[in-house]
Formats: structure tokens, sequence, C-alpha cells
């Protein structure tokens, strides 16, 4: 297929190409090569073990958001990354609590959010988990399971959860 960057074309091929890439993201040799085989991915905004003990607030932020200054070269960013991670957010702005884009970060790639809310580019990392196929970052992965039943409402009573997320959601939900 022919390289675009037309979002409509691109989200036609995306569809037209879902069990190929499903394929790919179920084989491990050839999960990391999604973003090098559809590089269009990155031009299309809104995407598309040990147990970790008790994490803090600040320590979750730091596996969830990176901040950079306005003006910070996003290249510089990208490859100054030495492991693969789970995807994350990049948000750029003159101070934290003035954020003008964000990005999804994803094997050393940054993918554009279409939205500029702190809670818009949440929804797009999260759903970025489902169309790529990663595994949630084991210090989020009960703040991710808990959005992933009681918000998105996905897999509830399929996902493992933990005893604590199990027991808030019921809470909340009853």
């Amino acid at each position: 297929m022919k390289h675009s960057a037309d979002e409509d074309i691109v989200k036609n091929k995306m569809k037209l190409t879902f069990d190929y890439r499903r394929n790919m993201i179920l084989d491990p040799q050839q999960s990391c090569n999604i973003l090098f085989e559809f590089p269009r991915f990155k031009d299309v905004k809104g995407l598309g073990r040990r147990k970790p003990g008790k994490v803090s607030a600040s320590q979750a932020e730091k596996h969830l958001v990176v901040f950079k200054k306005s003006g910070t070269s996003i290249q510089e960013h990208l490859d100054a990354i030495t492991t693969s991670s789970q995807p994350y957010l990049l948000a750029v702005g003159a101070r934290k609590n003035a954020v003008h884009q964000f990005f999804i970060v994803l094997d050393k790639n940054a993918i554009p959010c279409r939205s500029t809310s702190c809670l818009g580019a949440f929804d797009e990392l999260f759903k970025a988990h489902f169309v790529f196929g990663t595994s949630y970052n084991p210090m989020l992965r009960n703040m991710y399971t808990f959005i992933q039943t009681t918000v998105y409402n996905i897999d509830v009573g399929k996902v493992k959860e933990s005893p604590r997320v199990a027991e808030v959601r019921v809470r909340l939900l009853h």
C-alpha cells in the first residue's frame, strides 16, 4: 500500500489492515516493527515481571506524563530514550499548567494527540493501548484496569482485577 498522510485514507487503510496488524501485535518478534511498517500511524492524531508495590501519585505521574517546555526538541527527547517502555504522554507547553500539545510516545515515536486537554489526551493514551496491543505499565496496571472496567466498561469480569480495584468499582457502581 502506498503511504499517505491524509487522515481519512489512513483510517480506511487501518480498517483494511486490521487482521494483519493484529497478527503482528500478537507476534513478539514482529510487534516492535508495527510503526516501522505502518509509519502513517504517527501522522493521525487521536489514536490511535515484578508485581509493583503501592505507587505514590508522584511516582505514577512519572510513568504517565513527561513534561517538556515549549521549544524543546521532541526528537532529542525521543533519541534519549534508552529502554522500551509502555506508551506515555509527552506534554509540551510553557508550564505544566499551560500545556498546548500532547503526544503519545511509543517505541521512540511521538504520535500527536488530537486533544489539547489532559483528559482528552489521557483518553487517547488509554485507547492507544488497545490500538497497538501494548500491555499496561506494571506500575500503573491497577489504575488502568480500574479505568478499563469502571469508566469504559471493557472486559468487566474477564480481566484480572486486584481485589482493591474490584472493591472500589463495585462500591462506585452500586
